[in-house]
């Protein structure tokens, strides 16, 4: 039964997802795959001959397109959106199973499966909309239907008329691209995930209880680069960055092939203007926003710089390494249960809205939530919304430290943003990735204002701030950076430079990154083969810059407006990717293209950082 004041949740969206009991629903585990090929939808094998059937008849359409009115069009549009559900059900599992289980020769054979499902329908369907593209505009719009999303959808599949090809190549693109740009993608996931690391901390190696050399994996690596110990945290990064570096020959020409395959399709066929630019229009922001952005990003490095030499101070250092940026304050981090981080980060939501609260539980009471690493496990975290009639699922990589409470916020936000999107078409309910980042970190923020605010130890609390800096850095200057090396390394790729030579220009960014401010050891020189990002999706990061920067504006709104604020930004995450995000971020009062606006978000960081230096 219903209990009072959830009526006004979208119940689209909460179709999927078995509920867990009250006692178990916070507890750490694997989360439960089965209920998205179950249920409704029958077996995976019958969904596979559903969508078979369906693609059959949606390929009769091809004939009848020059006879299409505004109903037929908004009728086979419709159909496809049924196909593009059921195939994305199909491939979800496979996709999910493969990441917290790289090493298992099954799962990846079902994956391969499933990508190969994926591309034919996609090369069955391309027929479609290639015939709108090519539409006259005057055509296209007497047919456009009414339906806003199918409205939206449509403009957006308009926008890539200029660097759509015909049917036959972006078929043979398609299918190249399997064992082409998503191989090699798949071929650098394998590598690093079998990576195990052994520490050397202050020449001893570190022991199991057999008392043989301990074998970490990666997450746990990283999660000690946060040790209150200056050896740990130096040990750390040399294992983390060693290791790499033994392998760098290898995953650098892995990068330069990903480099080269994205130029030729991209650049040399498609007749993007820069490398850059294709991954802008799937944003929906133009090349002249991101450049602001970066530019803006560049210019306020001295801002960060200054935190670090205040930091230094702080942690007792004369001079900043970058072994050493995510020292702690506090000496002994407190540990905490996974049920006590998940409790923590719903009350914090519940401060700001019940409802916003409500849907983070949900994803829980589903049993969509795989926490703890393992070996073969990818690192990392991500949220997989599947689609509008799916609970989201959560992966996580949980160990006990408050990074790990800030990480189910920040994933738990992007569930929920998902959710307050499912009134939306399949084909519209995503966010573009420039608002992807709107509602996790927004979550964060709630996740940290309540903890500082329960918190009574100066101390502590001085240390929970600048713990915030050092994250507030990694998610938009150190995001931005990378974006930065990206632009200059697909540049220097594609003029002969070699991976020694990108290298040098990966340590030459970090040296503008932290000026005089921080040293930077020579074997940071390999930490861009550390990015998974740069290889699976060129120039995502800047997405973190600008989701960051846009949610400290934001959440200063908040601030000062307080719960008048709520059903604004409420609205703003509900859109999904049904409106452009210009026009979605104007209705908050924000224009992206101005410098101004950015310098805003860096204006709140800046404050930030003069409260460290009086608290």
């Amino acid at each position: 039964m219903e209990s009072e004041g959830e009526k006004d949740i979208p119940k689209a969206g909460f179709s999927r997802g078995r509920k867990a009991s009250a006692s178990h629903r916070f507890s750490p585990g694997r989360w439960d795959l089965d209920d998205l090929i179950s249920g409704g939808r029958g077996d995976l094998q019958k969904t596979l001959s559903g969508i078979q059937k369906k693609v059959t008849e949606f390929e009769t359409d091809k004939t009848r397109l020059a006879d299409f009115g505004k109903q037929e069009v908004a009728g086979a549009l419709h159909r496809y959106e049924s196909i593009m559900e059921d195939l994305a059900i199909i491939t979800a599992k496979p996709q999910m199973e493969y990441s917290t289980d790289t090493g298992d020769g099954k799962v990846k054979a079902s994956l391969d499966r499933a990508e190969d499902l994926d591309v034919d329908i996609e090369n069955r369907l391309l027929f479609f909309q290639l015939w709108w593209i090519a539409l006259d505009d005057s055509r296209s719009a007497l047919l456009t239907p009414d339906d806003a999303d199918l409205r939206y959808f449509l403009t957006l599949w308009r926008k890539q008329k200029p660097h759509t090809l015909e049917e036959r190549v972006e078929q043979a693109i398609n299918l190249k691209n399997v064992t082409g740009f998503s191989g090699w993608t798949h071929h650098y996931d394998k590598i690093v995930s079998d990576f195990t690391f052994v520490l050397k901390v202050k020449n001893r190696t570190l022991k199991d209880a057999a008392g043989k050399p301990r074998k970490f994996v990666a997450e746990e690596v990283v999660r000690l680069a946060y040790s209150p110990d200056p050896s740990t945290r130096e040990a750390a990064y040399k294992a983390l960055l060693g290791k790499y570096a033994e392998h760098g020959d290898v995953l650098g020409e892995v990068y330069r092939t990903i480099v080269r395959d994205w130029r030729n399709e991209f650049v040399k066929l498609r007749g993007y203007e820069s490398a850059i630019s294709p991954r802008n229009l799937g944003n929906q922001v133009t090349d002249a926003t991101v450049q602001t952005l970066l530019r803006v990003c560049r210019e306020n490095g001295p801002v960060f710089q200054e935190f670090f030499e205040v930091k230094s101070k702080l942690v007792g250092m004369k001079k900043m390494s970058r072994y050493h940026i995510y020292a702690p304050l506090v000496k002994k981090e407190r540990s905490v249960s996974y049920a006590d981080a998940v409790r923590k980060v719903i009350s914090a939501f519940e401060r700001f809205d019940p409802k916003f609260a409500r849907l983070a539980v949900r994803v829980f009471e589903a049993n969509h939530v795989d926490s703890s690493p393992r070996k073969g496990k990818e690192s990392g975290a991500y949220c997989y919304s599947v689609t509008p009639h799916v609970v989201p699922y959560l992966f996580l990589n949980f160990s006990g430290v408050n990074r790990d409470i800030e990480t189910i916020a920040h994933e738990s936000g992007h569930a929920i943003h998902s959710q307050l999107a499912t009134s939306h078409s399949l084909l519209t309910f995503h966010p573009p990735l420039v608002l992807a980042e709107t509602a996790s970190v927004f979550g964060e923020m709630l996740l940290f204002d309540n903890n500082l605010r329960e918190e009574k130890n100066k101390e502590i609390k001085r240390g929970m701030l600048m713990d915030k800096i050092s994250s507030v850095y990694a998610t938009i200057g150190r995001q931005a950076y990378f974006v930065v090396f990206e632009e200059e390394a697909h540049r220097a790729v594609n003029e002969g430079a070699t991976v020694s030579d990108l290298c040098a220009l990966y340590l030459r960014n970090l040296g503008e990154q932290f000026g005089e401010a921080v040293q930077v050891p020579d074997e940071f020189k390999w930490e861009w083969t550390y990015i998974p990002h740069i290889y699976h999706t060129p120039f995502y990061c800047y997405a973190y810059s600008f989701g960051n920067l846009l949610t400290l504006s934001l959440y200063d709104t908040y601030l000062r407006e307080g719960k008048s604020f709520v059903p604004r930004y409420m609205r703003l995450l509900s859109y999904g990717g049904s409106k452009n995000p210009e026009d979605i971020l104007t209705e908050m009062g924000v224009d992206v293209s101005s410098p101004r606006f950015w310098q805003g978000g860096f204006n709140v960081i800046r404050r930030m950082v003069k409260d460290l230096q009086t608290l």
